[in-house]
């Protein structure tokens, strides 16, 4: 996990507050402010779904874009550069973090980004980056509700109505008549609410690279324009087709892994005293190709854990007994070196480097350094 300065970064604040630079409340192209808007905000959608709401907190949907002013611990890089701009949002903090500096009257993203994995600043879309406003370029996938007129927005996330649709009528009289659920549509209107996002795009205006007045439900061709059309094609079509790719090149990359790993979607193993070996074997089914997994020898006292790092007991939360929300692996893409690697070898070998450990796992697996 990568440091966050929060004492440099509350610095940056308190210099910034002191010079009057923050907007106030409401004000500006990345305000929020839900007005007569028919949205009525994740918090209040807890109030009756609270499961569905501490699993959202939980997503990267929820933390797509953070308001330092509020979260300045959101904030990843190292920010002791003094030639960094005032920085007013985060982006992401996945594999990498964005960053918005504010420019007249609008925001724009930093020409790089922070690598959280290398704990690095990398170069990012450099060129021209003073001519793509966050309002015209990022905030209509950033947000719920986003009116182009006002420049404003019902809740600055990837939020519940951002798939379910403006949900007041449905707070004040729930039922299912007056709220979208994906569930209950048509496979391609359901689709097209992750489309809406996942499929570059163009308003009709050709104004807004995102769907300005698509709502969950509606018909995503009326409001997006893909980029990318094959001769021929009409705009249905190629965001399905584009969909379809981007969906197909994430569940193989998902398979891939379980293949190479030998995972088997077999029943696991529920309850308090299953072991963490016990729940791991129940997929990856190494039988006496263990040894070759772990690069030890047979009769190596070795568990998952050694090598595995667990997540915290709140992220493994699991009051259903539900395995799948085990997460005992860091996963990245494939051929990745994590250095979290490092460490872990280091808690057995303790008369080892960290050197020592990255020369002998590069023999194994000759990862491609990828530096995210």
């Amino acid at each position: 996990m990568a440091s966050r300065p929060a004492v440099s970064v509350s610095i940056l604040l308190l210099a910034a507050a002191a010079v009057g630079i923050f907007l106030p409340a409401g004000g500006g192209a990345a305000s929020g402010s839900a007005g007569s808007s028919s949205y009525t905000g994740s918090e209040k959608c807890a109030s009756c779904h609270q499961i569905q709401y501490k699993g959202w907190v939980k997503t990267f949907h929820s933390t797509v874009i953070q308001d330092v002013r509020k979260n300045p611990s959101a904030v990843m890089a190292d920010m002791s550069d003094p030639d960094l701009p005032f920085i007013h949002f985060a982006i992401g903090g996945h594999w990498d973090q964005r960053y918005l500096t504010k420019l007249d009257d609008d925001y724009y993203i930093l020409p790089r980004l922070w690598s959280v994995q290398s704990k690095k600043w990398r170069p990012y879309s450099t060129y021209g980056w003073q001519k793509r406003p966050y309002s015209k370029y990022c905030i209509g996938c950033h947000s719920v509700g986003f009116d182009p007129k006002t420049k404003s927005f019902a809740e600055h996330s990837v939020g519940c109505e951002s798939c379910h649709g403006p949900g007041e009528k449905h707070s004040a009289h729930p039922g299912k008549e007056n709220i979208v659920n994906p569930k209950r549509l048509p496979e391609d209107r359901s689709e097209e609410i992750c489309a809406s996002c996942h499929v570059r795009g163009k308003d009709l205006s050709g104004e807004y690279f995102f769907p300005i007045g698509y709502s969950p439900g509606g018909v995503l061709s009326k409001y997006l324009v893909p980029l990318e059309k094959n001769e021929g094609e009409n705009d249905n079509v190629a965001i399905h087709r584009i969909w379809d790719k981007w969906k197909a090149d994430r569940e193989a990359q998902a398979r891939s892994r379980c293949e190479v790993c030998g995972i088997h979607q077999t029943a696991k193993p529920q309850g308090a005293q299953i072991s963490v070996d016990a729940i791991c074997m129940s997929c990856h089914e190494y039988g006496d190709k263990l040894s070759a997994h772990t690069h030890h020898k047979a009769d190596t006292q070795i568990g998952c854990g050694d090598c595995h790092r667990q997540k915290n007991p709140d992220v493994n939360e699991n009051k259903e007994n539900n395995v799948h929300s085990y997460s005992y692996f860091l996963i990245h893409p494939q051929g990745c070196w994590d250095k979290e690697v490092q460490n872990r070898c280091g808690a057995c070998h303790k008369d080892k480097t960290a050197s020592w450990a990255y020369d002998i796992v590069l023999k194994w697996k000759k990862p491609v350094i990828v530096d995210h």
